[in-house]
C-alpha cells in the first residue's frame, strides 16, 4: 500500500488503558476540553507535526501528512478510504485495513503466548481484530459543507473528513485529533477507549467515484 510511512507510528506500542469502559466520568465540560486541547497540542507537537497543525470551531485538529498526487476530490464525488483509530498513546482500537488488524492480533497472540495470564486489554484487542472479521474501507459522498455515510459516527470522526478532503488526492494521507466531548465522551468504549479520552485516526483515500 502507498504512504507506508505513515503507519510506522501506529506500530509503536501496544499498550494498555485502564478502566472498564462502563463507568461514567463526570468531568467539568470547559476544563475537560481546556485539557484535551492542551493534551492535542502537545500530541502533535510530540510527532513534529506543530507547523502542519490546523484546528476546527469542534476543537477537531488535523495534519495532511501527504497530499497524494492521484485523483482529486471534489463535490458529490463517491469517495472510498481506509482509516485507522488510535489511542495517542498508539493502540489501535479499529481498523480497515486487514493487514494491519493481523499485525495487532499476531503481536498481541505472541504477548500472550509468553505469559502465563491474559490480560482484559488483551482480550479485547483480540475480539476486536478476531480473524472472522471483514475489513473493508469506507465509502462516502463528499462534500465540503458535509456528506454522507452508512452507519453511525462520531462527530469528530466527520468533522475531520470533512476538512481534510477537500486538501487530499486519492493516495494521500491526514491525521485527525478529536477531543473527548467529540469522541466517545464521559462513557468511553468498552475496554479501550476510556471516558474522557482523546483519540486520533489516519484517513486514507483510495478511490474516487465520479458522479
Amino acid at each position: 500500500m502507498k504512504n507506508v510511512r505513515c503507519f510506522t507510528l501506529l506500530f509503536a506500542a501496544l499498550a494498555a488503558s485502564c478502566g472498564d469502559g462502563n463507568v461514567v466520568v463526570m468531568a467539568n465540560p470547559s476544563v475537560q476540553a481546556a485539557a484535551d486541547s492542551v493534551t492535542i497540542v502537545n500530541y502533535i507537537d510530540n510527532l513534529g507535526y506543530a507547523d502542519a497543525d490546523s484546528v476546527l470551531p469542534s476543537g477537531v485538529h488535523f495534519v495532511i501528512l501527504d497530499s497524494g498526487s492521484l485523483e482529486a476530490i471534489d463535490e458529490s464525488d463517491i469517495v472510498t478510504f481506509n482509516y485507522v483509530g488510535k489511542l495517542l498513546n498508539d493502540t489501535i482500537f479499529d481498523t480497515s485495513i486487514k493487514e494491519v488488524a493481523d499485525s495487532i492480533r499476531m503481536a498481541v497472540e505472541m504477548k500472550t503466548a509468553a505469559k502465563m495470564d491474559t490480560l482484559d486489554i488483551e482480550l479485547a484487542l483480540l475480539s476486536v481484530f478476531n480473524e472472522r472479521r471483514n475489513y473493508n474501507p469506507l465509502k462516502i459522498v463528499y462534500s465540503a459543507s458535509g456528506w454522507t455515510i452508512e452507519g453511525d459516527f462520531i462527530n469528530g470522526f466527520t468533522d475531520g473528513v470533512s476538512a481534510t478532503f477537500r486538501l487530499l488526492r486519492t493516495g494521500g494521507s491526514a491525521l485527525i485529533v478529536i477531543p473527548s466531548a467529540e469522541a466517545y465522551g464521559t462513557l468511553g468504549s468498552g475496554l479501550l477507549i476510556d471516558p474522557n479520552t482523546v483519540i486520533a485516526f489516519e484517513l486514507l483515500p483510495i478511490e474516487v467515484e465520479k458522479q
